[in-house]
C-alpha cells in the first residue's frame, strides 16, 4: 500500500508519442514523487512513502504481442503484457525451444502472473528471475520513449543501467526478438527448495546449428549476480565449433570460474558457484537435444 498516495493519472491515447509524451510529463516532475504503475506487484509489494503519485499505463497500447507488419521474424511484446498472456501466447512457446513463455510461467502464483509485466519484470530485474535470462538468451532489444525520441538497447546492456535510464525518465513501451530460423534450441535450468518455489540459481540458454557446427550461443545466468547476465566468454567458447556433450561440457566448466556470487540464507558463495556450472551444462544440453 502506498500511504503517501495523491494522485492517480491513467493517460489515454493508445501508442501514440503525445500518449507516451503525456506519461513522461508526469514523471519528470521535480516536486511531485511519481512512480509508473504497471502490473503494481513490485510497487505496492515495496510501499515506498516517498510516492505520491502514479501513471498507470493501462491505456497506452502495450498489452499486445504481435510479430511486426512486414518483419514476421520480429516479435513485439508490449511492457503491459502479463506474463501469463506470454505463457500463453503461441509465438512466445513456438520460438527458442519455449524459453520465453517457460520463463513467464516459472514465477509466483498464477494470481501474481495474472498482474505482473514484462515490462515491470525488465525494470525490477530481479536477479533469479528466469523471464529475464530467457529474454537475455533470445538477445531482446529494450525499446524506450524518452522525452528527445525513441532508443533502442540490448536488454544485457540495459540491464545494469536501467536504475539510471528509467530515472531520466524513461518508459519501457516494448521488447522486441528476433525469431531465428530453425534449427535453434533453447532450455531453461533451474534449482529451488521446492518446485514450487523460486529459483535459486538458474541458467538460460539458446543454441543455433549448421552442418553439426554451432553458429549462435548464448547463455544466461540468475542467481549469480545483482542481475541476471549473460556469459560471452562461453558463447565464445562453443561458436565455430562441432556441437557435442564434450564441448559442452568443456564450456560449462568454465562458468564457476567467471560469476561472482554473494551468499545468503538460500544459498552460500561455493553452493551458487557449482550450481552455476551444472545448470549451465544441463541447459545447454537440453537446448542441443532441442535442435536436432
Amino acid at each position: 500500500m502506498l500511504l503517501n498516495l495523491r494522485e492517480y493519472h491513467r493517460p489515454t491515447g493508445g501508442y501514440d508519442w503525445q500518449a507516451f509524451q503525456n506519461a513522461l510529463a508526469l514523471l519528470a516532475r521535480g516536486d511531485v514523487r511519481t512512480a509508473v504503475l504497471a502490473g503494481g506487484n513490485d510497487l505496492l509489494g515495496q510501499a515506498d512513502p516517498t510516492v505520491e503519485a502514479v501513471v498507470d499505463l493501462q491505456e497506452l497500447g502495450l498489452n499486445r504481442v504481435t510479430l511486426e507488419t512486414g518483419r514476421p521474424d520480429r516479435l513485439r511484446i508490449g511492457a503491459m503484457v502479463t506474463r501469463t498472456a506470454l505463457a500463453e501466447d503461441p509465438t512466445a512457446q513456438a520460438i527458442y525451444g519455449g524459453i520465453l513463455a517457460e520463463g513467464a510461467r516459472r514465477w509466483s502464483g498464477s494470481v501474481q502472473r495474472n498482474r505482473a509485466t514484462i515490462g515491470g519484470a525488465v525494470a525490477t530485474a530481479a536477479a533469479n528471475d528466469p523471464l529475464i535470462a530467457a529474454l537475455l538468451a533470445c538477445d531482446a532489444t529494450v525499446v524506450l520513449h524518452l522525452h528527445h525520441g525513441v532508443q533502442t538497447m540490448p536488454i544485457s546492456e540495459f540491464l545494469p543501467r536501467r536504475v539510471y535510464i528509467l530515472a531520466i525518465p524513461a518508459l519501457i513501451t516494448d521488447l522486441v526478438i528476433v525469431c531465428p530460423a530453425p534449427p535453434i534450441g533453447g532450455a531453461i535450468a533451474s534449482v529451488a527448495r521446492t518446485p514450487a518455489d523460486a529459483p535459486i540459481v538458474l541458467a538460460a540458454a539458446a543454441l543455433a546449428a549448421a552442418n553439426g557446427q554451432c553458429q549462435t550461443a548464448r547463455l544466461a545466468l540468475g542467481g549469480v549476480a545483482d542481475v541476471p547476465l549473460r556469459l560471452p566468454e562461453i558463447e565464445e567458447h562453443l561458436i565455430g565449433k562441432p556441437l557435442s556433450g564434450e564441448a559442452i561440457a568443456s564450456a560449462a566448466a568454465q562458468v564457476a570460474e567467471l560469476v561472482r556470487p554473494a551468499g545468503d540464507f538460500r544459498g552460500s558463495v561455493e553452493y551458487r558457484r557449482a550450481m552455476a556450472g551444472v545448470l549451465a551444462r544441463r541447459a545447454l544440453c537440453a537446448a542441443w537435444e532441442r535442435i536436432a
